[in-house]
C-alpha cells in the first residue's frame, strides 16, 4: 500500500498493529506524531515568510508559527535583522528608556514585542519556521509525508504501542522514529548550507 494519503496512513498504521478496531485512536496517534515532528524537525521546507504591521510595539505572530529566523523591519536603514532578546534583557533594556531606530525583539505569548518601539507605522517582515501542515480528511498530504511516509508510520506506531502498553515493540518503533528524524534535521541542515566551497573574503576598513 502506497503511504501516499492521510488514509492510506491510517490503513497501514491499523495492519501495522493487526487491529481493525482502532479507528478513532489511530487519528490520535498521528496527532501525536506531528506534535512530535513540530518540536523536533527543523529543515528549509518549513521556512515560511510574511509581513504584517506594527502596533504600539506589538506584532501578532501567524498562527502556524514554530520559532523565528529571521525579523526585519525594511523601513528601517542600516539594520537588515533584528536582535533577540529574552524577556528578561527585553525588560532591563526597556526600563532604561532606548531610542533610535528599533532593533531588538522578544516574544510573549503569541505576539513579538518590538524595543526602542516604533515612532511611526511600520511594517515587518517574519522569516520563521511553521508547523507542519497537519493531516486530515480534507488535507490528505503534506510535504513531509510525501517526502518521508515512513517518519509518519513510525512515529505513529510509538504513540499507538504506548496506548496498547506493548513495551517490546515500542523500543523498535522509537529507535526507527529517532533515526529517521535525526536524518530529516541531517538533510534539511545540508540543503541550507551552500553547495560549492566556502570563499574567504578579508576585511577592509576605511
Amino acid at each position: 500500500m502506497a503511504l501516499d494519503t492521510y488514509a492510506n496512513l491510517q490503513a497501514s498504521i491499523a495492519s501495522f498493529l493487526n487491529r481493525e478496531d482502532l479507528a478513532t485512536q489511530i487519528v490520535d496517534f498521528i496527532t501525536l506524531a506531528e506534535a512530535r515532528f513540530n518540536r523536533e524537525i527543523r529543515t528549509p521546507d518549513m521556512s515560511k515568510r510574511t509581513t504584517g504591521s506594527v502596533t504600539s510595539g506589538y506584532v501578532t505572530l501567524p498562527t502556524d508559527w514554530l520559532q523565528a529566523i529571521t525579523i526585519r523591519l525594511p523601513g528601517v536603514v542600516g539594520y537588515p535583522a533584528m536582535e533577540y532578546l529574552s524577556p528578561e534583557l527585553f525588560y532591563d533594556l526597556q526600563g532604561q528608556s532606548p531610542t533610535g531606530p528599533t532593533r531588538y525583539y522578544t516574544i510573549v505569548g503569541n505576539q513579538l514585542r518590538l524595543i526602542p518601539e516604533p515612532t511611526e507605522a511600520t511594517s515587518i517582515e517574519m522569516t520563521y519556521y511553521a508547523k507542519i501542515p497537519a493531516l486530515s480528511g480534507s488535507n490528505t498530504s503534506n510535504w513531509l509525508l510525501a517526502r518521508s511516509p515512513d517518519v509518519y508510520l513510525y512515529g505513529s506506531l510509538v504513540a499507538a504501542e504506548a496506548f496498547l502498553m506493548n513495551d517490546e515493540r515500542l523500543g523498535v518503533w522509537k529507535g526507527a522514529t529517532d533515526e529517521i528524524v535525526a536524518g530529516i534535521r541531517l538533510e534539511g541542515e545540508k540543503a541550507a548550507r551552500p553547495s560549492g566551497a566556502l570563499q574567504v573574503r578579508k576585511r577592509t576598513f576605511g
